[in-house]
């Protein structure tokens, strides 16, 4: 039996409208729209489908015995649940996820291949924006020329099949509606390649050195890893980009392993419920989950897409099975956590598994757009693209939950535009800029988050106008540059703190790992908790 967790509902409303998340890159943390495998320093994932698990196999009919050499993570009514108990459970959940993967067999391994990839990737960056400049072109129009111009659109045949190759995945989702996910996964996968060729290109006509390995033991702050041009690439870098990434996929295989935990925990506990009352523990799925299944009336379907279809491609008739099917899954999910939740309250459990604890970041303030005093106990900086579903989805969401704190909590905006998959990000992100220029950031970035679809050059304008702007200005500023190499300072930042994907929200220089309102109001109280023991 398995008690399934979900995201929150405005995520599940992306995963839907990605064809039930086929091609999606195998990344637990998938809450936050990413950049393509190219600009990532230290993934090596390749696509893979992400099939959802069985909703309710039966509860497993034994416990084996502990082993000696295994660490004991759960006790249930005298019962002792190992790592080895659940490991191949928690595989299972890492799928073909070859990064996770090797990371969880050989840590150690993972981490020196990773720490050389940041400094090849850092080189790579350096190089390109180094190209831009001497070509006296914006960095994304040299991309678009060398990258996206170089890639050519997936054809139909190549779009169909990959969807027949995923036939099972796309559950009733028909070929028109997982289309434009299939198309963005080919663009993504070609211009990788694309990206890389030119790096190599453009290593043959630029200086690059090679310095310290950096794997090599006990090497001094400053030490100089490579250098692009005389342009030095130091120790410090890396490791603070390495903290994120070991953290992540530490999180992800906790994550595996706490979901694969709690089945068994309630496995363990239908099955001694089962025993008292000498029946089978299927009868006890059958009868508090099974049969009080309902089928998800038109009336619940349309209103679903009424209240999601911003987020949602295409119309009611494509997506009316995927959305049925999670309807579904939200009461299956429903019943069964009551269901935990009774045998639970009746139960003795110890739980030793252990959440890994967050890295803390030398986050710089005062850099972007603010508001509250800079001196409060809890600072928060997000990095946001105007263009993600998922800032957008999450905008709302903090806005409300800083009406409460008012000025004991300072909030900052950066920018991490993925240029590569939302092709008016960056002139969105110069655009917020020029009405911070006028005092109008805040209400001009209300209409960016409320209009994703339409954010391109002349809606950028209609959207300063009706935030009251100047549009000789606006429009003179929109067109200049002048607020590039800001925007460009915070993406190279950002991928200093190891963000992937956007939202990424910092609270003190801790990640928000969970986007909900509910977690950022924990992760704020917390941090104003520990300033007034402090002070």
């Amino acid at each position: 039996m398995q008690f399934m967790k979900r995201t929150s509902p405005w995520i599940i409303v992306l995963i839907i409208s990605m064809a039930v998340t086929v091609i999606a890159q195998p990344r637990p943390r998938a809450k936050r729209a990413g950049r393509p495998p190219s600009a990532d320093p230290t993934s090596k994932q390749t696509p893979a489908s992400n099939p959802t698990a069985a909703a309710t196999p039966a509860p497993t009919p034994a416990q084996p015995a502990p082993s000696t050499n295994s660490p004991v993570l759960a006790v249930v009514d005298n019962v002792t649940i190992t790592l080895m108990d659940i490991e191949s459970t928690v595989l299972s959940a890492m799928g073909s996820d070859a990064e996770l993967n090797a990371f969880y067999q050989d840590r150690e391994k993972a981490i020196r291949e990773a720490r050389q990839r940041a400094v090849d990737a850092r080189v790579s960056s350096m190089l390109i924006n180094a190209e831009a400049r001497k070509r006296g072109i914006p960095l994304e129009d040299f991309l678009a020329r060398e990258v996206t111009g170089k890639t050519p659109p997936p054809t139909d045949a190549e779009v169909r099949a990959v969807y027949d190759a995923n036939r099972a995945q796309f559950a009733n989702t028909d070929l028109e509606a997982a289309r434009p996910t299939i198309m963005n996964y080919l663009r993504n996968e070609r211009g990788a390649k694309a990206y890389g060729d030119m790096v190599n290109r453009l290593k043959m006509t630029n200086t690059v050195q090679k310095g310290a390995d950096v794997n090599a033991p006990n090497l001094a702050p400053g030490t100089v890893l490579a250098s692009v041009n005389g342009q030095p690439i130091r120790i410090e870098m890396i490791n603070e980009r390495m903290k994120a990434y070991i953290h992540k996929l530490d999180r992800q295989i906790y994550q595996a392993q706490k979901q694969a935990l709690d089945r068994r925990i309630n496995d363990t506990l239908v099955l001694a419920e089962a025993n008292k009352k000498n029946i089978g523990p299927e009868v006890i799925i059958r009868t508090e989950v099974t049969e009080k299944l309902t089928t998800p009336s038109e009336t619940e379907i349309a209103k679903f897409y009424e209240d999601n279809k911003s987020q949602i491609n295409g119309d009611l008739a494509a997506t009316r099975g995927a959305i049925a099917n999670y309807l579904q899954e939200q009461q299956q999910q429903k019943l069964e956590q009551d269901l935990a939740a009774r045998l639970r309250a009746g139960a003795k459990i110890q739980t030793l598994l252990k959440e890994p604890v967050a890295p803390v970041f030398n986050v710089a303030v005062g850099r972007g757009i603010s508001r509250g005093d800079i001196n409060s106990p809890v600072k928060i900086v997000e990095f946001t693209d105007f263009q993600c579903s998922a800032c957008g989805g999450m905008y709302p969401v903090i806005e409300e939950v800083l009406k409460a704190y008012g000025n004991r909590v300072y909030f900052e905006v950066r920018n991490f535009p993925l240029s590569a998959i939302h092709e008016n990000a960056f002139q969105a992100a110069q655009a917020a800029a020029a009405a911070h220029a006028q005092g109008k950031f805040w209400p001009y970035v209300d209409l960016l988050y409320k209009n994703q679809k339409s954010l391109d050059p002349e809606s950028l304008k209609k959207f300063a106008t009706q935030a009251g702007l100047d549009r000789a200005r606006f429009d003179a500023d929109l067109a200049s540059g002048k607020f590039d190499a800001d925007i460009r300072r915070d993406i190279e930042e950002g991928e200093q703190y190891g963000i992937e994907g956007t939202p990424t929200i910092f609270i003190n220089g801790v990640v928000l790992t969970s986007l909900s309102a509910d977690a950022l109001r924990e992760a704020i109280d917390k941090g104003l908790a520990r300033a007034g023991k402090t002070q």
